[in-house]
């Protein structure tokens, strides 16, 4: 695939970013730094380009979490998030990640490329990294919850789960759950936290990813 297309296919977590640090950027109102990087990434069109802001977003990241905690904000948790989901989703756009790779195996199958039949494709891939990102969790967390736990309970189910609608759930469900947890550390929550927004921004990708029509033919 050349760039444009790539570039095309890559709008969705695009988007996603962009949105995410458009809310950072409503509660931080004065960061300049910020703003100069929305713009440049709302007028990016090539891969090499998109990379350099990518890399700079993850060299604002201290500096914009610090700035969260210090408006002392009610929804701090909220805003945090949005910049977690910010920063996993650019990880997701490195091209050693797989995201590019899929791009790679669309090429490989031996389909008729259409709307529907890539998307198809991409939610079992999507699953699948979901899935593994949940797995990873349990053994990071069995020291923190035990097994009755209702946090532990929804995370195990989910990490086999392959209905897409039943992942979103939990998803929220588990967020949902940590936002309200009293027995860790602010640090530990955050820490917890980014591993689910992990896997939320995949899922959020899905969702983007099939409101939009990309044309897989080169010209």
């Amino acid at each position: 695939m050349n760039n444009e297309i790539e570039i095309d296919f890559l709008e969705p977590g695009l988007a996603i970013i962009i949105s995410s640090l458009e809310n950072i950027e409503a509660e931080l109102k004065n960061n300049k730094e910020l703003t100069f990087l929305l713009d440049d990434l709302n007028e990016v069109e090539e891969l090499e380009d998109l990379a350099k802001l990518l890399t700079k977003l993850k060299s604002l990241e201290k500096q914009l979490l610090s700035e969260i905690k210090a408006l002392n904000h009610l929804e701090e948790f909220d805003i945090v998030s949005d910049l977690q989901i910010a920063t996993a989703m650019s990880d997701f756009l490195a091209a050693d990640e797989f995201l590019f790779k899929f791009t790679e195996l669309v090429e490989t199958k031996d389909i008729v490329v259409t709307q529907e039949n890539i998307l198809e494709i991409f939610k079992e891939e999507i699953i699948k990294q979901v899935n593994k990102i949940y797995k990873e969790a349990i053994s990071k967390l069995k020291n923190i919850y035990d097994n009755e736990n209702e946090f532990m309970k929804v995370l195990k189910i989910a990490t086999d789960e392959s209905n897409l609608n039943d992942l979103r759930e939990a998803s929220k469900l588990m967020i949902n759950l940590l936002k309200i947890e009293r027995a860790v550390s602010e640090e530990k929550k955050y820490e917890i936290l980014a591993i689910l927004n992990k896997a939320e921004s995949l899922i959020n990708l899905i969702d983007i990813w099939s409101q939009y029509e990309i044309d897989f033919e080169e010209e």
